[in-house]
């Protein structure tokens, strides 16, 4: 799996679990609304470290909290 999927996989999750809107995720961390649609969409192959970061401080996690998570198990992501 390319990063970028699992990166749109775990945002999505963490939106659901948490009932927050890609709407207010847009408005809290400051990205723009065609920001956030290349990453849902997966148009971007790589997506930038400062986007994950204003992601993760918009939803008061650590990085490592994010990426916590089996589906960046390295084994299973695609960097080619």
């Amino acid at each position: 799996m390319k990063l970028n999927k699992a990166f749109a996989i775990r945002l999505s999750g963490i939106l659901v679990e948490r009932n927050i809107s890609k709407y207010k995720l847009e408005k809290d961390s400051g990205l723009t609304h065609s920001a956030l649609r290349y990453i849902f969409n997966e148009t971007n192959n790589d997506v930038k470290f400062s986007t994950i970061v204003k992601v993760c401080h918009a939803l008061d996690m650590s990085l490592n909290e994010f990426f916590d998570n089996k589906i960046f198990d390295i084994k299973n992501l695609d960097f080619e």
